[in-house]
């Protein structure tokens, strides 16, 4: 079977000449099926006697998968012509092109492939040669390509640019037959579009002139090569349809085009000579993986997009219902991150919040990423507020994105059929608008929106601002903090953004200041949204991790709060214990040398302190800054022995030449041979950190090499 694809701008008589073309070669011989793939769906019209067939399209919206049937696709034309229809979504809903990929899809699943058919003609849309648009460039759709155009400027520009997707689906084999020329009785047209053609590779196949023939037939519902067939326009009808046959059967060649630039463009429209361009170049078939060398060093990894921070933001508001537009899929993966995770965390009694699980989705599936999913959010929309919410944010995933959803029009309308109700909308449309923290940030903006700024500061409220809380999730680590605050007469009025309500966001000013529960590029950038909104200044020291830090927080508090006995009584009390702590535990780690690695947590000065004071040698502290935020710098006071920029092979280059006893690492796991202890987020205060050199020590107690890693029995 030899494929077929006609291309051309719309408008420009493509239809017509495939009816055309079709008919001439059933004439001939073959046994032809032809394939409208336009929206309009008319491709077939004129072999069918003027009337309009069901499309593809509205077949697979209308009849579940299990009694869809080939035959109901395809009708038998002039001359024994089988054709069918892909048709499309309602003008400006939906994804057309999307709908093409499903028809495609849709007539392969069904058996279209194995009908008796010597050609297969596709009537393509060609104005934007789109990914959906362009499926029969694809080689396996496509072994011969002729491009319809007229004389008019945008007609060739829209055929330069189908060259340009030719060469983007590439099969290693030319595949352009050449240009039909459907004219439009212009002046000078015909020696235009041969100029274009041979400055492009090619050459005009068939000139079709502007004649009534044309209408007539046309008004009967026919083609001019059935209803004229004497005529001078069926015999160039042939003449093409002859030229296909002779490609098919390898008597004639193809060609490769070389598509115009837009300096080109502009003197062929200008009529000057056309300038010269890049030399042409065969591009060589893609030889698989093997053959494609691809650096990823300096690519930004993504590890999640932007619609589940969103949608993570707004889960830890418990009166919020969240209605995810987007497919079953997203909602599995997004839910099942979060909730698993804190089922996992509550039934430990870990996590101190009863869980809520307010998520809705609207399902959308392949049929509604081409007819328009808005109906779906209207429908979850009002199931939503039926179960009795009254706040609800909206998170859009790549499906709606991608086909233009007007979700604003339906969330307007709803909140004004609703007045009780408010919904939020962040349109993060999956990973289009960024990664996890993006649309975390999002919808943060959204919620700040909600804080009164008329409230007054009360005495003894404090804020606790990032993006996690896990450092102060457990019962103990709360109560580390409960205890810290509760030195100062202090209580926490809002934490943003940890398990709370909207009230309490609503709230926001109540406190006298706000504090970073820990110094990271996300939890600052999550601040500037809180002054950008508020106004208010943060605290100067996050909450403190080790002793320095925790002396300098309660130092500053003090003053702050004019309680400076308070906060020296309390130093004394800490510094004493960790006087006591450190000589006790020195014999340990005293003179041992020890590389800290750091990617993650930007701020180890807890580690770099409690290692000196413990009389270990730090042979190397080292960080990777992530470049993917602007606020991620380094922020130490031990900047004079951080190494910055350090890489994996630097770390080899170290390993091999310091020897050392210990490697503290947040995510780097070097070869064995080596004693290895992870370090991440331990709470806040001094305890955490105490009990983390137990943990070192244990981790030194071991050997270098464990012998049930090389398989012995002892």
């Amino acid at each position: 079977m030899y494929q077929l694809a006609l291309y051309g701008k719309g408008g420009i008589g493509k239809s017509t000449m495939a009816a055309n073309i079709s008919v001439a070669l059933a004439k001939k011989g073959s046994k032809v099926m032809q394939v409208g793939c336009d929206p309009k769906h008319d491709s077939t019209r004129l072999l069918l006697g003027g009337k309009a067939q069901p499309t593809v399209l509205e077949y697979v919206r209308n009849t579940p998968i299990g009694k869809r049937d080939l035959n109901d696709l395809i009708m038998e034309g002039t001359e024994g012509v089988l054709c069918t229809e892909a048709g499309g979504p309602e003008p400006g809903i939906g994804c057309a092109g999307r709908g093409i990929l499903t028809t495609f899809d849709t007539l392969k699943k069904l058996g279209a492939d194995s009908l008796d058919v010597d050609m297969k003609i596709y009537d393509v849309l060609g104005d934007v040669v789109c990914g959906g648009f362009a499926v029969p460039l694809r080689g396996e759709y496509a072994d011969g390509i002729i491009l319809v155009t007229s004389g008019e400027f945008m007609a060739m520009y829209a055929a330069n640019n189908i060259m340009k997707g030719l060469a983007n689906f590439d099969t290693g084999s030319p595949r352009l037959i050449g240009i039909l020329l459907n004219s439009r009785g212009v002046d000078g047209e015909e020696e235009l579009v041969k100029r274009f053609a041979a400055a492009t590779g090619t050459e005009v196949i068939a000139v079709m002139p502007r004649d009534n023939l044309f209408a007539e037939a046309e008004g009967q519902g026919h083609t001019v090569r059935e209803i004229f067939p004497e005529s001078e326009i069926s015999k160039s009808i042939d003449l093409v349809a002859q030229r296909i046959i002779d490609v098919s059967e390898g008597k004639v060649s193809c060609v490769y085009p070389h598509p115009l630039n837009d300096d080109q463009l502009s003197d062929l429209a200008a009529g000057r000579e056309i300038r010269p361009g890049e030399p042409g170049t065969i591009r060589d078939p893609c030889g698989g993986c093997t053959r494609c060398k691809r650096s990823i060093r300096d690519s930004r990894i993504m590890m999640s997009c932007a619609a589940y921070g969103a949608l993570a933001a707004y889960m830890k508001l418990s009166d919020y219902a969240v209605v995810l537009h987007g497919p079953e899929s997203c909602l599995y993966f997004m839910d099942t991150s979060r909730s698993k995770a804190i089922l996992e965390l509550y039934g430990r009694d870990v996590f101190k919040t009863d869980p809520t699980h307010h998520l809705r989705c609207t399902m959308m599936d392949d049929a509604v990423s081409i007819f328009g999913g808005v109906k779906y959010l209207e429908k979850a929309l009002n199931d939503t507020i039926a179960e009795g919410h009254r706040k609800i944010a909206v998170v859009t995933t790549c499906m709606p994105g991608i086909i233009g959803d007007d979700c604003i029009s339906v969330i307007d309308r709803m909140m004004k059929e609703n007045p009780s109700v408010e919904i939020q909308y962040v349109p993060a449309d999956g990973d289009i608008a960024g990664e996890y923290t993006d649309g975390f940030m999002m919808a943060v903006s959204n919620i700040l929106q909600s804080v009164d700024l008329d409230v007054k500061p009360e005495k003894g409220l404090v804020n606790i601002i990032a993006t996690s809380f896990y450092d102060v999730q457990t019962k103990r680590n709360r109560e580390d903090l409960e205890e810290m605050l509760g030195r100062f007469g202090l209580r926490i009025n809002c934490n943003l953004l940890d398990e709370t309500t909207s009230e309490k966001v609503v709230g926001f000013c109540r406190a006298s200041f706000d504090m970073l529960l820990n110094d990271t590029a996300n939890n600052r950038e999550l601040y500037e949204l809180v002054r950008e909104r508020t106004g208010r200044d943060l605290f100067p020291i996050p909450l403190p991790v080790g002793l320095y830090d925790y002396e300098d927080w309660m130092s500053r508090l003090g003053d702050q709060l004019d309680m400076v006995d308070t906060a020296k009584s309390e130093i004394e009390r800490v510094q004493a214990i960790y006087d006591v702590f450190v000589e006790e535990h020195r014999p340990r780690f005293d003179g041992k040398k020890i590389i800290i690695l750091n990617k993650l947590s930007f701020n180890v000065d807890w580690l770099i302190d409690l290692l000196i004071d413990l009389g270990a040698d730090l042979v190397k502290v080292a960080v990777q800054v992530s470049g993917r935020k602007k606020k991620a710098e380094l922020v130490s006071r031990h900047l004079d022995i951080i190494t910055q920029d350090y890489d994996s092979e630097k770390m080899k280059e170290d390993l091999k030449v310091l020897r050392p006893d210990l490697i503290i690492s947040d995510i780097a796991r070097p070869d064995d041979g080596i004693r290895f202890a992870r370090v991440g987020k331990i709470g806040i205060g001094l305890r955490p950190v105490l009990d983390y050199v137990q943990y070192l020590e244990n981790i030194m107690r071991l050997p270098v090499m464990e012998g049930w890693k090389r398989g012995e029995m002892r």
